[in-house]
């Protein structure tokens, strides 16, 4: 069997009548343990083989908010281990559940951007990177199967003030030297080439589902001589494109119809549509892909019930990729 693996970014759309600001009020409740633990779940009956816990708070806020707290600083931007815990994951401990887990986590560049901008102080973006891989130290060491650990750098390549040098990168990533997978999760095709000589970094993240063109700015005989390998979207995540899209076609309004809406993801985003893409990925890169699923996370869909229609529709174009021997 082909060996790529269904994994999901992370982000869900929150149960219809949750707001975030409730879910910041409520991390510790027993309903908040249920939410994760049930959102979870859909994931994993809709196929999603190497699934992350469901992401519903702000990426940055999440960690920036326990890294800065001074009752829970060993040094400053310096987390105590301890402390390094996600809610949303340590809810899935008390799941039965021995399958494959997949940890996302806010890259260093992106919580150290949202704190001090562009400009890099080496000690402090260390700092930072220590915090970060004490959470993923933390999630390994836990009851779950974690397999994959990725960091989301979405601003890598996308924000023109940010451009760290190898040495800031290498400083970035240094601290991620675990047994499971580390993905990184970027935005921008171009930047993978300064991802390369990032050594403790296996899995490179190219969203390629909304622009298949991006694939194309990926050499494969560079990535094989770093020893890298890819996590390719080959399903869209863009819902108001595609809604707005099929909108204008058919000229309706699916946001007032939750039917429409599962009709525009069969019509944009159905198994044929996601079949082809994958097997356009392997014909370029083969073996070299590890992880395929939707571009980004799917926490702008407007309902839970949609965004597992996504992953039903992405999970048979792999199970049919798989039955035709690719």
């Amino acid at each position: 069997m082909i060996g790529l693996k269904f994994d999901d970014i992370g982000s869900f759309p929150l149960p219809k009548g949750i707001s975030r600001d409730w879910v910041e009020a409520n991390l510790s409740t027993r309903e908040f343990e249920e939410m994760c633990q049930r959102a979870f779940l859909m994931k994993v009956r809709a196929g999603v083989e190497v699934a992350n816990y469901p992401q519903f708070r702000d990426m940055v806020r999440m960690f920036l908010d326990l890294i800065k707290d001074e009752a829970f600083q060993e040094d400053a931007y310096l987390i105590k281990k301890e402390h390094a815990k996600i809610p949303e994951f340590e809810a899935l401990e008390k799941l039965n559940y021995d399958g494959e887990v997949r940890i996302c986590i806010t890259g260093p560049f992106e919580i150290y951007l949202a704190e001090f901008g562009a400009v890099i102080f080496e000690d402090v973006l260390a700092s930072i990177s220590r915090s970060l891989a004490r959470f993923a130290e933390n999630a390994l060491n836990s009851k779950l199967n974690v397999t994959c650990i990725s960091l989301d750098d979405p601003s890598l390549g996308l924000n023109p003030e940010l451009q760290p040098t190898p040495e800031q990168i290498e400083i970035a990533y240094e601290n991620f030297d675990f047994s499971a997978d580390v993905q990184i999760h970027l935005h921008a095709p171009l930047f993978y080439s300064n991802i390369l000589e990032a050594a403790t970094i296996d899995v490179i993240g190219i969203e390629s589902a909304k622009d298949e063109k991006a694939m194309e700015f990926v050499d494969k005989e560079e990535l094989e001589s770093y020893e890298k390998r890819l996590r390719i979207g080959i399903s869209r995540s863009d819902i108001d494109s595609m809604i707005a899209y099929f909108n204008q076609k058919h000229e309706v309004n699916a946001w007032k119809d939750e039917n429409l809406i599962f009709q525009a993801i069969d019509e944009l985003e159905g198994e044929s549509n996601i079949l082809r893409r994958l097997r356009k990925a392997y014909d370029m890169f083969g073996e070299l892909i590890a992880y395929v699923g939707p571009d980004c996370g799917l926490g702008g869909f407007p309902t839970q019930a949609s965004a597992v229609k996504l992953f039903e529709n992405t999970a048979k174009a792999i199970k049919a990729f798989r039955e035709g021997g690719g």
